[in-house]
């Protein structure tokens, strides 16, 4: 287990030398990004599933762990990360035949690929909370140049409006590392111990409860401003829309929820001790609803399509936080899910939307129509999508919404969840108006190609696959993994 947690942290690092430093044809790069994206993916699935029953591993002297909960993360690196990946290889080659990137640009986007999924791997598997906090800012530093890629004004503006935005915000959450070192430290009396979560929270109860109040804080505002919660949450959409699809698939479907992660570290630690689960679920309830009903909003005004998934994508951070905030095992068991059925889904909407810019050449919903004509492959894709994101029952996002509905319901929480269904109508309205521009009616502006190539379509398949499977059935290792990882939070 100590070789799988080394040889998951490296490969990646092998895949960006081989790529940097191999002068190959443009075939025989999309094919070394591809094998190492798989064989980064079978490593980490062999990881996770020593841990699906609740088993947990070290290695270079505690710094480096895994256990179920960073296990539900690791998956969704594994599995839409590497769907993602073998996308990027033929929508690089669009926008190379556009003359938008060079084969230079390509190649760096792929050593950056696997730089990113070193940075977010090593968050998630660090036990040690200063590496996963210099772990979250170094992935900040990876993903702005694949968002700049294009070197345009408005794509530079963004990646710029990323990192200081982002780089500001986690101050707060270095503030919150410091802090609970400090605190940590008075009680476990070890400079090592007292810096990894294990320790940490074996002994939650011992930790001065009015630090940690202070910490919480300053944790949900650094790392909360990494994962797009409100109201730090602006440098999203800016780049979301303006970077290539595949890194905006990516950057939504997986880096969001490595700084979740940090927070439900924080959580667990802070609701096991003698603060108690209540302080930090009212905060988490207060900023869910605040994101969720700002992101809604949002949504019903917008008109260029990767900035819609983009509002989308703090929508559902938003639901992912209202779990925490709703609470007790059923509430962060839907949170957990919902990390996967957003992450899948996602990744889903932001590649559709590729396929959706060459076929339309604009972001402009109100210039589209007619899709279900001009590609129908591509339309029903899109169908998916959107309906998993407006939470259609049958489909992946309805089952962990459902699930929060229910924990809320079952612990009398009414008002919050009355105005989550609110909150979740209003983008459901916003969503179907703008599906309807898409996909029906006569096309309103240029067309510059019909349906995209198979090999194009294929990952994006998978990813609608995973979104009905995950919706229709219950897949007995997952739930078990959410299971187990549910019981690391809550302390049992």
């Amino acid at each position: 287990m100590e070789f799988l947690l080394t040889a998951v942290l490296l490969v990646p690092i092998v895949v960006t030398l081989v790529l940097l430093f191999f002068k190959a044809e443009k075939k025989l790069l999309g094919v070394i990004h591809v094998a190492g994206s798989i064989f980064f993916s079978v490593l980490a699935l062999i990881l996770v599933s020593n841990v699906v029953e609740g088993d947990r591993y070290f290695a270079f002297d505690q710094l480096i762990f895994i256990d179920s909960l960073g296990g539900v993360f690791l998956t969704l690196i594994a599995v839409t990360g590497l769907l993602i990946n073998i996308y990027a290889v033929k929508y690089m080659e669009w926008e190379v035949e556009k003359g938008e990137l060079t084969q230079k640009d390509v190649k760096l986007f792929f050593v950056l690929s696997h730089i990113f999924i070193f940075t977010m791997t090593l968050s998630i598997l660090a036990n040690n909370m200063a590496v996963m906090w210099a772990a979250i800012e170094a992935t900040t530093l990876s993903s702005v140049f694949m968002v700049a890629l294009k070197k345009g004004k408005r794509s530079t503006e963004s990646g710029w409006k990323y990192i200081v935005i982002c780089s500001i915000g986690l101050a707060f959450a270095l503030y919150a590392t410091i802090l609970l070192y400090g605190a940590g430290f008075s009680v476990i009396g070890d400079g090592h111990d007292a810096m990894l979560w294990t320790s940490l929270m074996d002994n939650a109860e011992l930790i001065d409860a009015d630090a940690l109040k202070l910490i919480f804080v300053f944790a949900l505002i650094g790392y909360g401003t990494k994962a797009g919660l409100a109201p730090t949450h602006t440098w999203l959409p800016d780049v979301h829309s303006e970077g290539p699809s595949p890194a905006s698939a990516m950057l939504s479907a997986v880096l969001l929820k490595c700084a979740v992660l940090a927070i439900v570290r924080y959580y667990g630690i802070v609701g096991n001790s003698m603060v108690g689960f209540e302080y930090v679920q009212n905060l988490m309830l207060i900023i869910s609803l605040i994101t969720i009903f700002i992101a809604a909003l949002f949504i019903l005004r917008q008109h260029d399509v990767k900035r819609m998934f983009a509002y989308h994508s703090v929508e559902h951070i938003g639901i992912i936080a209202f779990g925490f905030g709703i609470g007790g095992p059923l509430g962060i068991f839907a949170a957990l899910f919902h990390t996967l059925t957003h992450s899948l889904t996602k990744a889903l909407a932001f590649c559709v939307s590729g396929n959706i810019i060459k076929i339309y050449g604009t972001r402009d919903m109100t210039k589209m129509g007619g899709l279900v004509k001009v590609a129908p492959a591509t339309a029903v894709l899109f169908g998916i999508a959107i309906c998993s994101l407006a939470g259609v029952p049958l489909l992946a996002i309805f089952a962990s919404e459902f699930m929060m509905i229910e924990a809320g319901l079952s612990t009398g929480q009414y008002v919050a969840i009355a105005l989550f269904i609110i909150g979740l109508a209003i983008v459901f309205i916003g969503i179907f108006s703008h599906f309807n521009d898409i996909m029906f009616g006569e096309p309103k502006g240029e067309i510059l190609s019909g349906e995209v190539e198979l090999s194009a379509n294929l990952p994006l398949i998978a990813l609608a696959g995973l979104v009905i499977i995950f919706g229709i059935f219950s897949v007995d290792s997952w739930m078990t993994l959410l299971s187990n990882a549910t019981k690391i939070i809550v302390g049992i």
